[in-house]
């Protein structure tokens, strides 16, 4: 018989969100810079869409906002991915950046306002967390996008096969996450108001996210002991 904890994460749309997020966060980067690791990364990026949408299935305007952004983003990804055009990537991250947030707030109001089980809140606030750090790495591709030399690097690493020489999405999501923490090593500083404005935002964002929403959380979980019938 199948332990209902573990029954209950199999169920939950967290567990499948988290999963594509771990593969699109950490697996992808260890594969990348070859065509396979770029059909990797797409896929994860799909998978993490369409786990986001069905996360966000109980607020009827969210999901199809939800569902309008996926069907957009998911053959721009793909288009993106074999033509490496600048106009797809921007329009890509532009439909990105609007999925994640909007999909971390809505996850982050079912944690905090619905009767959850512990083990399913605690999932939803790690998705929040990854989300918040996917949606600021792809800012700072777009910004650099925009702006080529928003961001001076000690060693920098580009994506196989760009024109006008990327920096590679995976060194980005590793500034992005340092920059939420707060660790500052030093070996991607902004160079530009823009990227300068992003990555303070970023920092306070963090850091507000684990002191006081994650506070708020645990102080909840003993009501959130027992599902809602």
């Amino acid at each position: 018989m199948v332990h209902p904890l573990l029954r209950s994460l199999v169920h939950s749309p967290f567990t499948w969100l988290l999963a594509a997020l771990v593969l699109l966060l950490v697996i992808s980067p260890l594969v990348e810079g070859t065509r396979f690791g770029s059909a990797m990364f797409t896929v994860a990026m799909t998978t993490v869409c369409i786990a986001g949408t069905v996360a966000n299935r109980h607020r009827k305007w969210v999901f199809r906002l939800a569902v309008a952004a996926v069907a957009l983003v998911i053959p721009i990804s793909w288009a993106a991915l074999w033509s490496r055009s600048w106009t797809l990537t921007l329009g890509q991250n532009l439909i990105v950046i609007f999925f994640c947030g909007m999909t971390a707030t809505v996850v982050l109001l079912s944690v905090l306002q619905v009767r959850q089980r512990m083990s399913q809140a605690i999932v939803g606030a790690v998705c929040v967390y990854l989300l918040i750090g996917l949606t600021w790495a792809t800012l700072y591709q777009t910004i650099e996008l925009v702006q080529p030399q928003a961001f001076a690097f000690a060693a920098r690493r580009y994506e196989p096969g760009t024109a006008k020489q990327r920096t590679s999405f995976a060194q980005l999501t590793y500034f992005s996450f340092v920059t939420m923490s707060t660790l500052g090593y030093g070996d991607i500083v902004p160079r530009t108001p823009l990227a300068e404005t992003a990555c303070w935002m970023e920092a306070i964002v963090g850091q507000l996210y684990v002191a006081i929403l994650i506070a708020r959380l645990v102080s909840e979980m003993p009501r959130m002991r027992s599902p809602q019938p």
